[in-house]
């Protein structure tokens, strides 16, 4: 992408959790950078889950409690994983990462993981 490119609000909505998505995949090697990766993906979601406190009225039900309960998984996992890898809860991390940008990317709801 150039310099000269503007990313669209939806697009700008989605960056961030595919950018976690890639930070957790690259961050496995180092524990120090996975504890900070883990750290800020939770953080990511539970600006998420406040958000959608405030901001949404236009969400289903189902919708808000999958963030909210996938916030709550993400600060779990953070604080579980301190110093360890455990290659299936980042993957499952990426896997929830992934699937938010892309129904952020959509305008819709997201899936169950």
């Amino acid at each position: 992408m150039s310099d000269t490119e503007v990313l669209t609000p939806l697009e700008e909505a989605a960056f961030p959790f595919l950018q976690h998505a890639v930070l957790l995949d690259q961050a496995r090697g180092a524990l120090a950078v996975l504890d900070k990766a883990l750290a800020q993906n939770a953080e990511l979601w539970l600006r998420l889950s406040e958000h959608t406190v405030v901001n949404g009225a236009d969400l289903s039900l189902d919708a808000i409690d999958f963030i909210n309960r996938t916030a709550t998984f993400t600060a779990k996992v953070a604080k579980t994983l301190e110093g360890e890898v455990d290659n299936e809860l980042i993957d499952k991390l990426i896997a929830l990462n992934l699937n938010m940008s892309e129904v952020i990317l959509k305008g819709g709801a997201p899936a169950e993981g």
